[in-house]
């Protein structure tokens, strides 16, 4: 009973986690996006793409988990799975490219 207690809660976080983790990201590229054009100081920018980098491994590691609990639950559920795998894509690709970002910047990482 309490290891299922802990799985579904375990599930509820990750899923809520991936979410946020995604949501947060996409704010902090706009950020920087928008920063790039409004010449926000470089200071600035290099916090948020510290924050970018960060929130793009929280929300991998948080999708991979849900997925992982979803299986260990038995419900693997289509959809949700489809974007979980979606989004696992979407940060790993950003990763990458914030990757090259700072290697072309030549910042520590």
């Amino acid at each position: 009973m309490k290891k299922s207690f802990f799985l579904e809660s375990l599930y509820w976080l990750a899923g809520r986690m991936a979410v946020f983790c995604f949501v947060l990201s996409a704010l902090a590229l706009v950020l920087y996006l928008l920063g790039n054009f409004q010449e926000f100081l470089d200071a600035t920018q290099i916090l948020l793409l510290t924050l970018l980098r960060l929130t793009l491994l929280a929300g991998i590691l948080s999708a991979l988990t849900y997925a992982a609990v979803s299986f260990a639950l038995g419900r693997p559920r289509v959809g949700r799975l489809v974007l979980c795998f979606l989004s696992i894509a979407y940060s790993g690709a950003l990763l990458l490219v914030t990757g090259f970002l700072s290697a072309w910047f030549q910042l520590p990482n």
